[in-house]
């Protein structure tokens, strides 16, 4: 059994991960608009083309971890780091007199590439350290629960920062506290349980493309991941059209993370008493509650909002503490550990799901009318924000369903 400060070390690289994804479409498109005068359109083709190359790549990724020894994985694992650090202050402050469209692609290319590799290099470690159904659980919820505080780390820092100290100012000191992060992180992983060594398993796609469960499975995570993707791509416009309420976006969000981090230890009891497909169906049927409640709610009753936050926040502790750890249960009967294509496919389909919510939400909120600073046709956009996200989810409860006696037959 591992205990609290082994888990903790384990963990502790999902924080400084997680502080970096976000800010990456938060915030640089501001930067490059108000400071270097780029235009939205071209950054808009330039953050979506990276995207597209960083999702097909991660499952090639998993593959190449497979084929690497434990120290080499650890030393490209640690050049990555190093890369993916530099590219990141590369992309806040980008050189004069160099192509800044050039800077833009190549830094974003640096950063997606670094931080797919060691993300994939974190599941497959814990996927492996354990082979104990509910250690992989408690370790699962650690490394998810230390990301949840990156995440709110990432949303509140660099929009504190940058109104005190401007914005390219602020983002440049956020990525000194995450340069220091991932020095807290490397040291913590350094002293860290070694993952018992494993064989190599034919680390090739024909295992992943003939396992048809883990496949199935794979939708469900793909449904599900839009079914949270899509009301995050229209937060912000609900919160600004339909509650008149911008100036608690920060606030929503902040309760809506915090829930997801304090429900994770309820919910791996909870998997304990009635298994994990069990428990994953009461935290979907949690998120589907708490947006029944959006289509009532306007500026005059807005506080109720924070029961939405709370409901879905909470349910997303269920999503973060069952996916993975079910994908570490086929890849723990399967391959005995070894799941680098695995967890690339993962990978994959997560991009991917962000990739599909905001090609159609956005567009679909366009087509039926509805304009941002506009209060008079939001029916459309509280559709899309709490309709669209039930209606997928149900699909992947239905596919779950369908799963069932086969996910819980596994060790």
């Amino acid at each position: 059994m591992l205990g609290t400060r082994a888990l903790l070390n384990a963990g502790l690289p999902g924080l400084p991960l997680a502080m970096a994804a976000l800010p990456v479409y938060v915030f640089t498109p501001m930067l490059y608009a108000s400071e270097y005068g780029m235009s939205l359109s071209l950054i808009g083709a330039l953050l979506f083309g990276a995207r597209l190359i960083d999702t097909a790549q991660d499952p090639l990724l998993g593959v190449w971890q497979d084929k690497l020894s434990s120290t080499a994985l650890r030393r490209v694992t640690l050049l990555m780091t190093v890369l993916g650090l530099a590219g990141f202050f590369w992309l806040l402050l980008p050189e004069t007199g160099l192509p800044l469209a050039w800077q833009m692609a190549a830094s974003l290319l640096l950063v997606y590439t670094a931080h797919g590799w060691i993300s994939i290099a974190l599941l497959r470690y814990g996927a492996a350290l354990s082979r104990h159904k509910h250690e992989r659980e408690r370790i699962v919820a650690w490394r998810e629960g230390l990301s949840v505080i990156g995440v709110l780390l990432a949303a509140a820092l660099p929009a504190t920062l940058s109104t005190r100290y401007g914005i390219k100012t602020g983002l440049a000191a956020f990525a000194a506290l995450l340069v220091l992060a991932s020095l807290l992180a490397l040291w913590a992983f350094n002293r860290a349980p070694l993952a018992p060594a494993v064989p190599a398993a034919h680390p090739d796609w024909r295992i992943v493309l003939a396992d048809r469960r883990f496949l199935a499975l794979l939708l469900v995570l793909l449904l599900n991941a839009m079914a949270m993707a899509l009301p995050a791509t229209l937060f912000n416009f609900y919160v600004a059209d339909v509650l008149h309420a911008p100036e608690l976006a920060g606030g929503f969000l902040l309760s809506y993370f915090l829930c997801a981090a304090a429900s994770l230890p309820l919910w791996l009891r909870l998997a304990v008493r009635l298994g994990k497909v069990r428990a994953w169906y009461v935290g979907m049927a949690l998120a589907l509650a708490g947006f029944v409640l959006v289509p009532g709610l306007n500026e005059d009753n807005r506080a109720a909002f924070w029961l939405v936050c709370i409901a879905t926040g909470s349910a997303l502790g269920a999503d973060l503490a069952y996916s993975t750890a079910m994908v570490a249960d086929i890849i723990d009967e399967k391959v005995h550990g070894s799941g680098g294509a695995y967890f690339g496919a993962v990978s994959l389909v997560g991009k991917l799901a962000l990739a599909l919510a905001a090609g159609t939400a956005l567009p679909l909120a366009a087509l039926a009318g509805y304009t941002p600073g506009n209060s008079a046709n939001t029916s459309a956009l509280i559709l899309l924000y709490a309709g669209l996200p039930c209606a997928v989810k149900l699909i992947a409860w239905a596919w779950l369903a369908r799963l069932r006696t086969q996910l819980e037959g596994m060790p």
